[in-house]
C-alpha cells in the first residue's frame, strides 16, 4: 500500500507548500458596469503582488515585504503571505480587468461584457 501511495504522490500535478497563507478579507461590490473586489493586503508592495487568471479562476498572491512585516508588528493584522482565489463569473470581460494597490488595499475592477450590461430599448412611434 505504501508503494502505491508513493507512486501516486510522484504523479500529482500540484505542489504542496508547507507554508501557511493568510486568506485576506475581500469585499465584493456590483454595479451595472462591473464587479469590484477590494482586498486587504497590509504590508504588500506592488512588486510582491501577483494576480493571475487561468481557466476562469482569478488568484491573488501577496508576499509581505520584510520592512513592512516589522512595521506592522503590534497591529491587529496577522503576519504572513496572502493567498485567495475566485471563480470568475461568466460575462466578465477578462481582457479589461484592472487593478490598483494603495495603502495595502487592492482594488480589482472586473468589467462586465457589453452584452450583460443593462441597456435602454428605444421605442419608435409611428
Amino acid at each position: 500500500m505504501a508503494d502505491k501511495l508513493e507512486r501516486y504522490e510522484e504523479k500529482r500535478p500540484e505542489t504542496v507548500s508547507e507554508q501557511e497563507f493568510i486568506i485576506p478579507a475581500v469585499d465584493i461590490y456590483e454595479n451595472e458596469n462591473e464587479l469590484l473586489l477590494i482586498a486587504d493586503l497590509p504590508g504588500v508592495k506592488k512588486n510582491n503582488l501577483r494576480i493571475n487568471i487561468d481557466n476562469e479562476r482569478l488568484s491573488i498572491e501577496g508576499k509581505l515585504d520584510e520592512a513592512a512585516s516589522g512595521a506592522l508588528l503590534g497591529w491587529e493584522f496577522q503576519m504572513g503571505d496572502y493567498r485567495r482565489s475566485f471563480q470568475i463569473p461568466s460575462g466578465i470581460d477578462v481582457s479589461k480587468i484592472s487593478a490598483d494597490l494603495k495603502y495595502g488595499m487592492l482594488s480589482l475592477h472586473l468589467p462586465k461584457a457589453e452584452e450583460l450590461k443593462p441597456r435602454k430599448i428605444e421605442v419608435r412611434a409611428g
